[in-house]
């Protein structure tokens, strides 16, 4: 079991690298490169298994192995087919490939990397792997899972997958939208087994995330951290739907208040969440699937159930939320968001306004122009 505590690690100033890494540097590398499994490969996996693999390309030591697994087979070879257009235009070679089952993943990786939509979905592959590995001949595995989960959820597959005395688990969550993943500046969070917690820092940091925060051994405290982390994100995701909302109604416009709030305040979320609200960019291709974000808002309100801390912006944006999928589900076919951003929970403060809920060129409105000189 991995719950031995440690003290969170201080962040080192210093430019993009390791110098953002609050651990020693492991042991001089092997002579034997590790294969790295993937399990689930979405907006944010996929990009941290393309920035790794194309990373590892280059890598004086050797460069890792790879094995790549997602339900949906299509997506796993079009990752690889990028990899290998990135790696024919910057050189380099890697050994990867698609496995068709979870089993050819687990039985080939010495560390696998696990991205999922549901802590259920988390848990019943955790009981899958533990059995596999049981199942098959002993080797040192780390396991090392991605997701948005509930505290008790992280803790419950820490001690399904350390049933194995052979395998350590990390809950490494992580901060930053799918551009940030597709650029390799996530923000790393890693609580578990502190060797290897080390290895998983030095093996993303920077290929795959320009920093890490260490949260200790406590896997439970890291889910809480990114769940707090998200609770902030939802919060300014509200403000920015009501105040872009108010800025159409009182004849300022959209435009101009997204400009002052690139002045004030342009801190990735903002900027993007609010350029994407500014657009009616409301596709989560290349953002957050509503869905998710209801599951997330919904782990936030649990969590500060248990904790009897009052969330009210976060209880408003869950309205918000539910009420955006509505609107949306009772859109014409042909204007359905058939993959819907949460950021388009804006549609709620909109109709609330007499606004249109997806379409803000039917009510867009900007500064009012000065009269000509020769007018007056």
């Amino acid at each position: 079991m991995s719950h031995t505590s440690h003290a969170a690690g201080h962040l080192t100033p210093g430019a993009l690298g390791h110098g953002q890494i609050p651990f020693s540097a492991p042991g001089t590398p092997s002579n034997h490169p590790s294969t790295i499994g993937f399990i689930g490969v979405g907006n944010i996996g996929g990009s941290i298994a393309k920035n790794l693999a194309v990373h590892s390309a280059a890598h004086k030591f050797g460069a890792h192995n790879f094995v790549i697994f997602n339900r949906t087979k299509a997506k796993a070879e079009k990752l690889i087919s990028d990899v290998e257009e990135r790696l024919a235009a910057n050189g380099g070679i890697i050994s990867i490939k698609v496995a068709d089952t979870v089993d050819e993943v687990v039985e080939a990786s010495d560390i696998i990397i696990v991205s999922t939509n549901s802590d259920d979905s988390s848990v019943t592959l955790a009981k899958q792997v533990v059995e596999l590995i049981k199942a098959g001949k002993p080797r040192h595995r780390i396991i090392v899972e991605t997701s948005t989960l509930y505290p008790t959820t992280a803790g419950q597959l820490d001690s399904i997958l350390t049933a194995d005395h052979n395998t350590r688990f990390v809950a490494a969550p992580v901060f930053g939208a799918p551009q940030a993943a597709k650029e390799g500046k996530l923000i790393l969070c890693l609580a578990g087994d502190y060797s290897s917690k080390k290895k998983i820092a030095y093996l993303l940091v920077p290929a795959a995330a320009r920093k890490c925060i260490d949260l200790g051994g406590n896997v439970e405290k890291v889910a809480a951290f990114k769940l707090l982390g998200n609770s902030f994100i939802v919060g300014a995701l509200e403000l920015l739907a009501e105040t872009h909302t108010f800025a159409e109604k009182i004849g300022v416009g959209s435009q101009a208040f997204h400009d002052l709030l690139m002045d004030l305040f342009p801190a990735p979320p903002i900027a993007g969440y609010s350029k994407r609200i500014l657009t009616d960019d409301f596709d989560a291709s290349a953002g957050f699937h509503i869905d998710g974000g209801l599951k997330d808002v919904h782990h936030m309100q649990r969590l500060a159930t248990e904790h009897e801390v009052p969330v009210p912006i976060i209880d408003l944006a869950q309205q918000h939320l539910l009420t955006a999928k509505a609107l949306n589900a009772v859109q014409p076919s042909y204007k359905k968001l058939e993959n819907q951003d949460w950021s388009s929970l804006v549609s709620a403060a909109r109709v609330s306004a007499g606004l249109n809920p997806f379409d803000s060129s039917s009510h867009r409105t900007g500064p009012v122009p000065e009269p000509d000189a020769e007018e007056e």
